[in-house]
């Protein structure tokens, strides 16, 4: 994950992170390709995708970021509680995928789970990513 610097804001921390996390997806959706991507090195991946979401995720709570959304735009309450509560399902579908039998991890219907999640993922962090650009500073570039 990219480190903060003293004058990145929590918007422009969140979304460096984003960028690094959509990296990390895509190379974990390019091992799901191949027919043995079901390996040692495809689970290794997902922990580091569910250490680094962890921390991305409790940074994004607690540096006050839906707050601060909610301050300036209380409109958008229902989408940022909305965000927060899929943190925690996102990261226990990802430890149900991650812990998953090397019987069970060499079945398509597995590897299928794993793309299945991979792309909510992404789409939560494009959510949070439109949130961010609409709310707090029209001018940042969302990117993934």
């Amino acid at each position: 994950m990219p480190q903060a610097t003293g004058s990145d804001t929590p918007a422009e921390r969140t979304l460096a992170e984003h960028r690094a996390l959509h990296a990390l997806l895509q190379e974990i959706q390019e091992a799901t390709v191949d027919p043995g991507g079901a390996g040692e090195a495809l689970v290794a991946r997902l922990g580091t995708l569910r250490d680094q979401l962890d921390a991305h995720f409790d940074g994004e709570e607690e540096s006050g970021l839906f707050e601060q959304i909610q301050e300036l735009a209380p409109e958008q309450a229902h989408e940022c509680a909305r965000l927060c509560d899929q943190h925690r399902g996102l990261l226990n579908q990802l430890d149900e995928l991650r812990d998953a039998s090397a019987e069970a991890r060499a079945s398509e219907a597995w590897t299928r789970e794993v793309r299945e999640l991979l792309a909510q993922l992404d789409e939560h962090e494009s959510r949070e990513n439109e949130l961010l650009n609409r709310v707090l500073d029209g001018s940042m570039e969302a990117q993934d």
